[in-house]
């Protein structure tokens, strides 16, 4: 290989460290190759100012509709694909195809970028899987080079949630030599730890009283005591007891459980004394809900659906198929939500901006300002099988 390149970094584990390392290695990677390709193509023709001045148009066009245009970077991918994709005669549609298929993974990765920024507290491995697939599409519908180094952090990923990596070293088989050891001066003090540097862990005390993460965060303190299991005829019991705790359910016991299990959680359930449910989702342990009232001051209860939307024409469109939410249900009742929703995304929308929806059916707004709440759905009146059953 010739000239320069850059050499993606991979997550070693499931943590928020090792995670976002890998996130933000893979969006720089793509943005640098994205730049340089620009700088190849445009800069050919243009100049070696064409950026400067291509920034100067914007400027110029931001004033003139009253809009704030800040600092950007050619190698920041939520730059150049919200150019690519709002501004009618960007520049970038020279660099890449303006095809729909480009355009959906464009809107997909910009609406991916507004929830890592907006709506995950601690970012796991399953939402870096589904980063890299983006990216990894992207690349190879581009030609880009970035399409093999997210292929390579998708198997990674897989591994890590599939417990074989890192590796398991082989056992060393034992031997009768003894190795000698290093004579160490006792005066001195071993590097490392202890060794007068800086720690690297932040204490934190013990909480004062218990404390829970929104809905879909992990799970935070000890796991309770008192196990649950969801039946076959979609009942969920008392293991110790055997009975059914419906009884002790506030509101629709059938829509609990759909928004408890919707997520695919592992094995057995918990409860809490205050009567927080909780699981494994994906080897996390995660708040899936509660027996009684959801917290009043939660905006985006739950896991988003792995679902995109946009507004088109003032209506909400399945970014996928780009068909209308009100073509897609039936009946007066559900047309009349639908136009409803319609009106409540139309309201806040604009352009760059991200919709997604919650297992729980929050519909929510996501821009640079951060996150709103628009409604909440009702499962039978969206879209046909969106929401995880």
């Amino acid at each position: 290989m010739s000239g320069r390149a850059f050499v993606m970094e991979y997550p070693e584990r499931e943590s928020y460290g090792e995670v976002m390392k890998g996130y933000f290695s893979l969006m720089r990677g793509f943005g640098l190759e994205f730049a340089s390709r620009s700088d190849r193509v445009l800069g050919g023709t243009m100049g070696a100012s064409w950026f400067r001045h291509y920034q100067e148009e914007l400027k110029q066009e931001a004033r003139l509709r009253n809009r704030k245009f800040g600092r950007v970077s050619l190698s920041d991918p939520s730059f150049f694909l919200n150019d690519f994709l709002y501004t009618e005669d960007s520049l970038f549609r020279k660099v890449i195809e303006n095809t729909g298929d480009v355009r959906v993974l464009a809107k997909k990765i910009v609406d991916t970028r507004n929830t890592w920024v907006h709506f995950s507290e601690e970012p796991t491995t399953a939402q870096l899987l589904d980063a890299a697939v983006l990216v990894r599409q992207f690349g190879e519908k581009n030609h880009m080079g970035v399409a093999g180094p997210a292929a390579q952090l998708v198997k990674r990923v897989t591994k890590i949630q599939n417990g074989r990596y890192p590796p398991v070293p082989k056992p060393t088989p034992p031997t009768d030599v003894v190795t000698p050891q290093p004579e160490t001066d006792a005066a001195e003090p071993s590097s490392g730890a202890g060794a007068g540097e800086p720690p690297a862990a932040i204490p934190l005390p013990e909480p004062t009283f218990e404390r829970r993460p929104p809905i879909g965060g992990t799970w935070i303190g000890d796991i309770p005591r008192r196990r649950v299991r969801v039946t076959k005829t979609r009942d969920v019991v008392d293991i110790e007891t055997g009975r059914s705790l419906r009884p002790e359910i506030d509101g629709d016991p059938n829509e609990k459980l759909r928004q408890w299990t919707s997520a695919r959680p592992m094995g057995e359930l918990w409860v809490a004394g205050d009567g927080a449910v909780g699981g494994y989702v994906r080897g996390v342990p995660r708040l899936l809900g509660y027996l009684g009232p959801d917290p009043v001051d939660e905006v985006a209860r739950g896991f988003l659906l792995p679902r995109f939307y946009d507004l088109v024409d003032d209506h909400l469109i399945d970014l996928d198929s780009g068909v209308r939410l009100q073509e897609a249900v039936d009946g007066d009742t559900a047309q009349d939500e639908a136009q409803r929703l319609d009106r409540a995304v139309a309201e806040v929308a604009h352009a760059g901006g991200t919709i997604r929806l919650t297992n729980f059916g929050d519909l929510l707004y996501l821009d640079d300002d951060g996150m709103q709440r628009i409604a909440v759905v009702n499962p039978t009146m969206w879209f046909p099988s969106h929401f995880i059953v």
